[in-house]
């Protein structure tokens, strides 16, 4: 009897032995290594946990996730910590009924939502989700994903709800196709061997490729603001250099938001890209995080920061620049991205500067941009939705755009009260002098004393190309600017059909750095 027993629990404990195994992949964009991850699935327990670890420049990321599911693994609980150089920087939680949605940051309650049957589907590769619909054993159609990174920026938390089709080729092959992604996943044997992301050139594999040398030199720096804050960068210099030749520079200036010095936002990343294609068309290009990044990774109170800490963050980065050897004085560019390019006229003021590119800028008042942009973001969509897919969505922008419209008119008639916290994110004191900063973009522009070049997507759903349209015969008084419109790019820099950063960006760039400098 007892041997009798001694084989039945060892029946029983192979199985969920060999299930609860750690899985290891190599992840690569463009055939070159990102990270690795590590996944542990259990179908016994119904739990999963994946760890990604991804280099983004000379910082290195980590995801740690883990997920708790139902019999019919539908995500139950979610928790993710992002770490940035081994600071934890996110303590994230998700909890769902079948019915609702709850976030928490930090044990702060984030938005909320209400919808039924959601599939788990976090970015940053967090593998396990892709085992869960696996074993879901779904059939093609459209569903309902979650999205949970998407929660813990204000401006993308409305896009955390959207619908996803999957397509079988065969049992063990799939398509998950999201707005402008499509995801191609291969199993065999029940364990996933291969994701592929072919338009952003991203591929995880159990393969371990041979590494791909960089074409440039790579250094960290960090300098001085002006109020002696220390800023973290890097500085990258063409191979090529020849001794004592001096080379233009360029000085990457960030949108809103927390950003790192390549815009990271998930596995896009448009500064690394912007920079990598910069650097090897010659120029020496300077990256930096901003400081309420370096501020919160170090767990520090950010409610202090004013956006004129940015421009002058900005100004000290040219500074710096001036100081290196190689690069020529003469000839330094700045690039500003989105609220980085609204303020140019500002960054590049008293600054001795050859030229500036804005990049997707919003050219009116910020709280009429917000405004504008979740309209336009609203009409967009609904041009859309004729299968009605979108009507969560729309939902959630059109209650964003009642509170956006509210804060829009207390600025007009002087009402922000400088102590409150806006729209969950924004103190009073930081929209007023963000306020003050915005209401005269275009007359700046025209007034800068260096060429400019502004660059803008017909796809872009935050700074809408229509926007610098109707303002284009204003901003012409300037006679050295230039407007440029790149069909199908978004916001960020990447194509909105393919979702592959946009080279003619640096085409663009470097063609029009020729004729000025």
């Amino acid at each position: 009897m007892k041997k009798l027993i001694l084989i039945t629990l060892s029946i029983i404990l192979v199985p969920m032995f060999i299930f609860s195994e750690t899985y290891t992949y190599y992840v690569y964009q463009n055939n070159v290594e990102m990270g690795s991850i590590s996944v542990d699935v259990d179908p016994h327990s119904y739990t999963g946990k994946t760890t990604t670890v991804l280099q983004v420049g000379l910082n290195t990321v980590k995801y740690i996730a883990q997920t708790k599911y139902d019999n019919a693994w539908t995500f139950k609980e979610y928790n993710l910590d992002i770490y940035v150089d081994n600071q934890k920087q996110v303590s994230f939680k998700s909890s769902y009924d079948g019915q609702k949605i709850n976030n928490y940051f930090d044990g702060i309650s984030l938005k909320s939502y209400e919808v039924s049957d959601a599939i788990i589907l976090d970015n940053n590769l967090i593998l396990d989700h892709i085992f869960a619909i696996y074993y879901k054993q779904l059939t093609d159609g459209t569903y309902t994903s979650f999205i949970p990174q998407l929660v813990l920026n204000q401006l993308t938390w409305d896009y955390s709800v959207l619908n996803i089709d999957i397509k079988y080729i065969d049992s063990e092959n799939f398509v998950i196709s999201s707005p402008g992604v499509d995801q191609k996943v291969t199993f065999k044997d029940n364990k996933l061997i291969r994701l592929e992301i072919p338009s952003q050139l991203i591929e995880v594999t159990e393969i371990k490729k041979e590494v791909k040398e960089k074409s440039y030199i790579e250094k960290e720096i960090t300098f001085p603001s002006f109020d002696g804050f220390e800023l973290n960068g890097s500085l990258m210099l063409p191979k090529e250099l020849i001794n004592d030749t001096k080379t233009p520079a360029i000085v990457l200036v960030h949108g809103s938001g927390a950003n790192d010095r390549n815009e990271t936002i998930g596995i896009i990343a448009p500064f690394l890209q912007l920079s990598e294609g910069l650097v090897n068309n010659g120029y020496i290009v300077l990256k930096y995080d901003k400081r309420n990044f370096t501020m919160m990774k170090n767990n520090q109170d950010t409610s202090n920061i004013m956006p004129i800490d940015f421009i002058k963050d900005a100004q000290a980065a040219i500074k710096y620049l001036k100081t290196i050897p190689e690069v020529d004085s003469d000839k330094i560019i700045v690039i500003g991205h989105s609220e980085g390019a609204s303020f140019l006229p500002y960054i590049v003021k008293d600054e001795k500067v050859a030229a500036a590119v804005a990049l997707s800028p919003g050219l009116i008042e910020i709280t009429d941009l917000m405004v504008y942009q979740i309209d336009y973001q609203i009409n967009y969509l609904k041009k859309l939705n004729v299968d009605k897919s979108q009507d969560y969505t729309i939902t959630m922008l059109e209650n964003l755009l009642a509170q956006l419209k509210e804060v829009n008119n207390d600025m007009k008639n002087g009402k922000i009260d400088p102590d409150k916290v806006y729209l969950d994110y924004y103190k009073g004191s930081y929209l007023i002098q963000w306020s003050e900063l915005t209401k005269k973009t275009v007359e700046e522009f025209v007034n800068m004393q260096v060429p400019l070049l502004i660059i803008n997507g017909t796809q872009d759903l935050k700074t809408p190309y229509e926007l610098l349209k109707e303002k284009e015969n204003q901003l012409k008084q300037k006679k050295d600017l230039e407007i440029v419109y790149i069909e199908n790019m978004g916001h960020e820099l990447y194509r909105s059909d393919t979702g592959v950063f946009e080279d003619s960006v640096i085409d663009q760039i470097v063609n029009w750095l020729k004729k000025v400098l």
